[in-house]
């Protein structure tokens, strides 16, 4: 299984986990310092330095299949992902560290590094950062605005909660839309979004109250759901520094690679 779909799944694999701190896991700021107000494509600094566990089930023009997805989230540079199969079968490993990235296929010991960029085959989306993995894990937007002043006029201090449309474009100019509701006093939760090509959307994904999520990739035909069936837990040690296996050798990796 080494096609666009595993690849895939590890940039989307990565889709689910819980925006809020969900229970069990209380938002505080230290003394004397305010929470940051997070926006729907950042990462609530309540999440940072937790543990998860994600099941998604994808289906599309390759098959279909259920993966369990384990994500330790130190911050959104540094970060890992396991993916295994129902029989406890590892497939592959994502490694960020500082914002550039490790792939490994354990089953077919290779490995990939990525700095900048992954480059997702089988999906439209196109080239997202790897920091990109876990804000879809954890429901947040992929892409950031490429001019902040979008989010100006929105997240304005003492403003009751409510929900929002937004329209912006990324850094390399591809047209996005969501529509997300606050989240209490320190953050923003998507609804919705949709990536547009023209007057196509190319990718549409949205999350219910009952946590769980869907994605459609409307160009492949592909469609991954998923959820978190516990409340994220603390992180229990610092995330070791990435590594290649010994016996590993380069696979093919994309154009960014």
């Amino acid at each position: 299984m080494r096609g666009s779909l595993p690849l895939l799944l590890l940039s989307l694999a990565w889709l689910s986990g819980c925006a809020s701190a969900g229970p069990g896991r209380e938002a505080a700021a230290p003394a004397g310092r305010p929470v940051p107000v997070a926006a729907p494509w950042e990462i609530p600094e309540a999440d940072w330095r937790t543990q998860r566990i994600v099941r998604m089930r994808y289906e599309g023009p390759e098959g279909s299949g259920t993966l369990r997805l384990v994500l330790r989230f130190e911050d959104p540079e540094n970060f890992h992902v396991s993916a295994s199969d129902r029989l406890g079968r590892r497939w592959w490993d994502l490694n960020v560290r500082d914002g550039d990235a490790l792939v490994l296929w354990v089953r077919e010991r290779t490995f990939c590094r990525y700095a900048g960029d992954l480059e997702i085959p089988a999906l439209s989306l196109g080239p997202v950062p790897a920091g990109a993995v876990a804000a879809l894990l954890m429901r947040r937007l992929p892409a950031p605005p490429a001019d902040a002043r979008v989010w100006e006029g929105v997240a304005i201090p003492g403003k009751p909660d409510r929900t929002v449309e937004i329209e912006f474009e990324d850094r390399r100019g591809r047209r996005w839309t969501t529509e997300t509701t606050t989240a209490g006093p320190n953050g923003w939760t998507p609804n919705r979004w949709t990536l547009w090509r023209g007057d196509h959307a190319r990718a549409s994904w949205n999350g219910d109250v009952k946590g769980m999520a869907r994605l459609v990739e409307s160009d492949t035909g592909l469609e991954l759901r998923w959820t978190q069936p516990r409340p994220a837990t603390e992180l229990a040690a610092p995330l070791p520094a990435p590594a290649v296996p010994f016996g590993y050798r380069p696979g093919v990796c994309g154009a960014d690679a």
